[in-house]
């Protein structure tokens, strides 16, 4: 995934460039209530690591994000969360 630009906010949120959501590792994106899902997909041979990327919806800001090697497991669990902090 390419290098982006983080920054720390006062109330804990982290602000994520463009460079993350314009990446080549960008595979889908998820309109789930107030919250964008986005996945991005890295992978190695047989292998693979799977991100999703929390936004609020119509902004940049990033809620959180979730990482692992099982792509179903981590869209369920962003979904889950999205659902949850909606």
């Amino acid at each position: 995934m390419p290098e982006s630009d983080k920054s720390l906010k006062s109330d804990g949120s982290i602000c994520v460039s463009q460079d993350v959501r314009n990446s080549p590792s960008f595979q889908c994106s998820i309109d789930h209530g107030h919250h964008v899902v986005e996945l991005h997909a890295s992978r190695s041979g047989d292998s693979g690591t799977f991100v999703t990327f929390i936004y609020e919806k119509d902004s940049e800001r990033l809620l959180r994000h979730v990482t692992g090697t099982d792509e179903d497991e981590v869209i369920l669990q962003s979904l889950a969360w999205s659902e949850k902090n909606s």
